[in-house]
Order: structure tokens, then C-alpha cells, then sequence
């Protein structure tokens, strides 16, 4: 899926939430650029698991196992 050509978009967060981003990226030792291509990649894979008819997501937490609906 790499290209080579890469496309610019200017972001703007809010404070709060771009704090929770750089805790994850300072946790990782990676930059907020990388936690953001990260969250992109996985929120395409989530997409493309709910468009499918044949696949649910769920997400499991110790004994916990929840489905993920988006409305």
C-alpha cells in the first residue's frame, strides 16, 4: 500500500486529547506522529472488519468479552 507518495493534512486537537496521545507515545518511546498512524491503521481495520457482513469485532479484557457496534 506504500506509494512512496505521502499526503499532508493539518490536525488540530484538543488539549486533553492530544495529552492522552503523547502519554502513549512517550510510553512506546515513539513520536505522536506514529501513535496517530497506528490509530489510523487500526480504526481502517476496524472499519473493513464492520463493512464485512461475516465478521464481528470484539474486544476481550481478562474474562471480559464484549462486541464492538459502531452506530
Amino acid at each position: 500500500m506504500n506509494t512512496g507518495v505521502l499526503k499532508r493534512y493539518n490536525l488540530a486537537l484538543p488539549e486533553e486529547l492530544f495529552n492522552e496521545v503523547q502519554q502513549i507515545a512517550d510510553k512506546e518511546h515513539i513520536t505522536v506522529l506514529e501513535v496517530l498512524r497506528r490509530f489510523i491503521k487500526l480504526g481502517l481495520l476496524v472499519s473493513k472488519t464492520l463493512d464485512d457482513p461475516h465478521s464481528d469485532l470484539y474486544i476481550r479484557e481478562g474474562n471480559n468479552e464484549r462486541k464492538v457496534i459502531v452506530l
